[in-house]
């Protein structure tokens, strides 16, 4: 570092250390504890005195970690909402009065500690400090730290941000930590602040009001055990969430890209080792308690809790019994504190699962899931599409509280499956059942991550597979097809047609399904798959897609509102287009050159001047020429395979269109022939 740069560092540090108070010789404790001061006493004591927060670092935690995270417990129509925290950090000596925090980095690793590579990338390796903290006083007994949180708690972020929907600037001055609560494993503050609000709509030529809202937040500090988890490499058959990083001791040459998996720590008793061995279920160390919130409806709570305890039948698989638990939460409950949350959030739009886990071990340290209100109004419509023709209780009632129970009960176990680690996986959705399910694959998937030894134990050949089934793909779009004819007497049984906003909601929710399942089989081309599969895939994109034929819209849509509705129609078919034409898929079909002669074969058919072309698949045409001509602008020229198999197809389809521009019997064929040579002539020589 240059001369200048360091005198600005130095210079940069002084005025921090002047500014925050550091340098200041701490109190001894008579000095600093006085008469009008509380004490609450934990692993982690905390004082207040007036306004004031203190908390106290036992020497015998320095070289230990802690968590740091924090929540909204209420306010703005969230609850036990998740913030964006400091997570785990650091407990560094003390130096010059100063407590360090330090949020290590993990990203490059010597795995194995014995290695002769471990001491060399400790030492090349300074993990750098967060924050700096000047002590305050020292305790009573001398052996430790005392240091002031204040204005951490009340307005700063370097704990935790906040942020979300509408909420403005804070007024600093309001906020204040009004309950403090110690716990064997840390404590938690629970503080009030003020922050401008944005209402969603302001009517015209109003002025929108100003003022403050209340937040209340949650923060938590938990000292984490002394002996972390051991860690499970990643193995990319089985669909875990990881923390990656390079690894310096498994190749003497080069660094190596490795992971292992997120989970939690589950422990077993030593009093229980023997009976795990020998095949008997036991209860965790640590089992993993779901706190359900107060403000759920009464009706939803069974569902909820069928939601979370139906992965114990995996984890029995993994030598555990008991190992999800529900508890309700009550006005004692101080839910920042507790590891699992499941909240009704009205803020939310959907459902969201999320977790924090230590960056050096993967341990999944605390979770939350927040389900929004009025979500089921959405997913009702989604299974009335999907499964209308299956089940006659959505047919007859598409609002039936028994289905509503049952899609809160699945989409729960998803959540928490994801929660417990795992990323999605169409294997937990069998073709013909209406819902997901802990099926054979997350009970094989929950014994691999999670059983604490695997040696001996054959397992059954599993794949972690994202994609659907192609004949389930097929499957649901013939269902949603059917459905449609009925659609709109199902919506309006009593035809009480409201102006159409319920039929064209459904039918919204239709296009999202309608897209989602298209891109689901393009999925299948151009991903190792078998030249058979790839044709079976094209042709379903040519009964959905090629002949411009949109099959999902009800007939109240088409006689008021088939406008935007085609509109909408055209945007999905171009996205699908742009996936399916990417030089990726083209380049990683099983046979590329086959795959683009079906495309111009499906879309324009054989050289037959009578052959019938609707104006929807005139439509679709366009929009394929159009949208290979658009990637082919993009790409270099030179051999490469997307140029070169791409060009041969324009350069076939030209000929063809130019048989068709002069010969056949319909006008408009002739006139959109014309239109398209005119477009690839004047991008490339044909």
């Amino acid at each position: 570092m240059k001369r200048g740069n360091r005198l600005l560092v130095c210079l940069l540090f002084f005025c921090l250390i002047v500014v925050r108070g550091y340098g200041q010789k701490p109190m001894v404790f008579d000095e600093f504890f006085h008469g009008t001061m509380k004490k609450q006493e934990g692993i982690l004591s905390v004082y207040q005195d007036s306004a004031r927060v203190y908390l106290e670092i036992p020497g015998k935690l320095l070289g230990r970690e802690i968590e740091i995270r924090a929540q909204i417990n209420k306010g703005f129509d969230m609850v036990a909402r998740p913030l964006e925290s400091l997570g785990v950090v650091y407990i560094q000596k003390v130096e010059n009065d100063v407590v360090y925090l330090q949020r290590r980095i993990f990203s490059e690793r010597v795995s194995n500690e014995k290695d002769e590579l471990y001491k060399a990338l400790k030492k090349s390796n300074m993990q750098p400090v967060d924050i700096m903290y000047p002590v305050k006083a020292y305790p009573a007994d001398g052996n430790g730290y005392i240091i002031d949180i204040t204005e951490i708690l009340r307005t700063k972020d370097e704990w935790f941000k906040v942020s979300g929907r509408g909420i403005r600037e804070q007024n600093a001055s309001l906020a204040k930590v009004f309950g403090v609560h110690t716990f064997p494993e840390g404590v938690s503050f629970t503080i009030h602040r003020m922050y401008g609000f944005a209402p969603e709509q302001v009517v015209a030529g109003m002025l929108a009001p100003r003022g403050f809202l209340p937040l209340e937040i949650g923060c938590v500090i938990t000292v984490l055990p002394e002996q972390g988890m051991r860690e499970r490499f990643a193995d990319k058959r089985v669909g875990y969430k990881v923390v990656s990083f390079w690894d310096y001791s498994q190749n003497p040459y080069r660094a190596v890209r490795d992971s292992i998996i997120q989970k939690w720590n589950l422990g077993i008793a030593e009093k229980d080792r023997k009976k795990y061995r020998r095949g008997e279920l036991v209860e965790p160390l640590n089992p993993i308690v779901f706190c359900v919130d107060t403000c759920f409806p009464g009706a939803f709570v069974p569902y909820i809790k069928e939601g979370i305890l139906a992965w114990n039948t995996a984890f029995e698989r993994a030598g555990f019994k008991h190992v999800l638990q529900v508890k309700m939460a009550d006005a004692k409950t101080c839910l920042v504190e507790q590891r699992a949350v499941i909240a009704y959030d009205l803020g939310e739009v959907g459902i969201k699962a999320g977790h924090t886990f230590h960056p050096k071990t993967g341990e999944i340290l605390s979770c939350r899931i927040n389900l929004g209100h009025g979500f089921l109004v959405k997913e009702l419509s989604r299974y009335l599409l999907q499964y209308g023709m299956a089940d006659a209780r959505i047919r007859k009632d598409r609002f039936h509280p028994g289905v509503a129970g049952e899609i809160l009960r699945d989409k729960v176990m998803e959540a928490v499956g994801s929660v417990l680690g795992l990323k999605e996986t169409s294997n937990r959705f069998p073709m013909r059942e209406f819902v997901p399910r802990v099926g054979d694959y997350d009970c094989w998937a929950i014994e691999w991550g999670y059983r604490e030894s695997l040696q001996g134990k054959e397992q059954p050949e599993y794949s972690f597979v994202t994609s659907v089934n192609l004949s389930a793909l097929k499957y649901r779009l013939e269902n949603m097809r059917s459905l449609y004819e009925l659609l709109d007497s199902i919506v309006y049984p009593d035809k009480k047609y409201d102006s159409g906003k319920s039929i064209a909601e459904v039918n919204a929710e239709g296009m999202k399904l309608y897209e989602e399942y298209l891109m689901q089989v393009v999925a299948h081309i151009g991903n190792g798959g078998t030249a058979d599969e790839q044709h079976e895939a094209m042709e379903v994109l040519n009964e959905y897609l090629f002949k411009g034929e949109n099959y999902f819209c009800s007939r109240l849509m088409k006689e008021n509102l088939l406008g935007r509705h085609r509109e909408v129609f055209m945007q999905q078919a171009k996205k699908i287009f742009q996936k399916l034409l990417a030089p990726e898929v083209i380049k990683g079909a099983a046979d590329a050159e086959r795959l683009l002669e079906e495309l111009v074969s499906m879309l324009f058919g054989d050289i037959d001047m009578e052959h019938t072309v609707s104006r929807g698949q005139m439509d679709m045409q366009v929009l394929c020429v159009d949208v290979l001509l658009e990637l082919m602008e993009k790409m270099e020229t030179g051999k490469d395979l997307y140029v070169f198999v791409v060009k041969q197809a324009l350069q076939e389809l030209g000929e063809r269109l130019n048989e068709l521009k002069n010969k056949h019997r319909d006008k408009s064929v002739r006139v959109i022939s014309k239109l398209l040579l005119s477009r690839m002539e004047k991008k490339f020589v044909l």
